[in-house]
Order: structure tokens, then sequence, then C-alpha cells
């Protein structure tokens, strides 16, 4: 049975029927020697070139690479803004934009972010490597609390110079970039801060309404009935 990278030296004499590389069952992306130190595998699977790797560290960090496929128009830049600007609805701060490359060149972006997830206090991170192809977008994805954000400040990058991205077609540019321009998300909302500094007094709270008598002065009594 032929091998992955048998199967594209096969195909590559068929690109200019519009064959993509990467087809016939390969997967979109082959991670070298996974998990990485510090890492255990908790998922992975692969149907049809669609694949996707789940690891974890012991302080509830997650490592994750995942595959979406890609459409006739998707490039880089227009998944790159299509992300920055869903994460940020959802109150994801843009930290850091870099240009990166895969193992095999291919061209990709990292965003770092800063949120805090809602009703809770503990502020996290998540840094996401985006790559498009002709077939895939594949992501790689790191999060964890902020707290720990430190001792894992070089997995993402660690995990990139290992990873190889499947999917170019032979001669596209798609793989190649270019890259998105400088991107942003809307800052936090502020809340209003009263004048002075000081604390806004508190409304006073309305008097309680009287009870009615058992017999309002208006509305004439019943004599008393005389004893017999």
């Amino acid at each position: 049975m032929l091998r992955c990278h048998q199967l594209k030296r096969a195909l590559a004499g068929l690109a200019g029927l519009g064959l993509l590389l990467g087809s016939a069952g390969c997967a979109s992306f082959k991670l070298k020697q996974p998990p990485p130190a510090g890492f255990i595998e908790v998922d992975s699977s692969s149907y049809g070139g669609d694949a996707e790797l789940r690891m974890k560290a012991p302080d509830n960090v997650g490592l994750n690479i995942t595959t979406f496929s890609n459409f006739s128009g998707g490039t880089l830049a227009l998944w790159s803004d299509d992300l920055v600007a869903k994460l940020g609805a959802r109150g994801y701060q843009l930290s850091a934009q870099t240009p990166v490359k895969s193992r095999n060149g291919v061209v990709g972006t990292r965003f770092d972010f800063e949120y805090t997830p809602p009703s809770e206090e503990e502020q996290r991170f998540y840094s996401v490597a985006l790559f498009v192809t002709d077939r895939w977008r594949v992501v790689a994805q790191l999060a964890g609390e902020q707290a720990v954000a430190e001792a894992h400040a070089s997995d993402l990058s660690d995990i990139l110079a290992k990873l190889k991205i499947r999917g170019c077609k032979a001669g596209s540019k798609v793989c190649k970039g270019p890259q998105p321009g400088q991107l942003e998300t809307a800052a936090p909302p502020q809340l209003a801060a009263p004048i002075g500094g000081e604390k806004p007094e508190p409304k006073p709270e309305p008097e309680p309404k009287p009870e009615p008598d058992a017999a309002p002065k208006d509305q004439p009594t019943q004599p008393a009935a005389e004893s017999k």
C-alpha cells in the first residue's frame, strides 16, 4: 500500500487537472512525535483527511490541533479577520499578532488573546495559530489560566516547529499568504465613574404606604346594639 507521501508524488503529475495534493486519505496535518513533553494525549481522530489532536497538561492547560474545511476564495487574511472578529464579540482581547510558519513552510498567523469568562474572576490566556491551505484550515490552540501562562510561553512555538500542514494545491499561492493586516478587538466596555470619584448617594427608599383603617373616617359605623 502506498504511503501518504508516495501518493503525493503520484498525484503531483496530475496537478494540471486541479487535483489537491494531500488528498486520497492523507491527514490534514502531521505532528512529529506527539504529544510534546509535559502533555498527555486525550483524544485524536482522522477521517477523510479531517483530523484532530487534543492534549492536556497537569495544570489544566489544553493544547489542540483542529481541522476545518476551506472553501473557494478562503485565504489566510479572510479567515484571520473572521477569527478575530468572532472572538472579539465574545469578549476576547487581542494582545499580539505574529507571522509564523509550519515545519514544511506553510505560512500562518499567530494570535494571542486574554479573556475572563463570564461569572469568573480568573483571567485566562488563549493563543491560536491559523494556517489556510486550498483544502483545509488548520488551527493550533493553547489555552489555560493566566497564572500559568509564563510556564507555557514556548509550547505553541515548539508545536509549530514539528507540525506539517497538508492540503496545498501545486502552484497555488494560498499556502504562501499573504499575511493579514494588523487586526484588533474592541475595547471592553467600561463602567462610567461617578464625578469626583465619589460613590453615588443611594436613592431614598419610598415611604411605606399606610395601611387602611378598619373603619375609614368617612365610612359611618354601625351603632352598637342596645342591651335589652
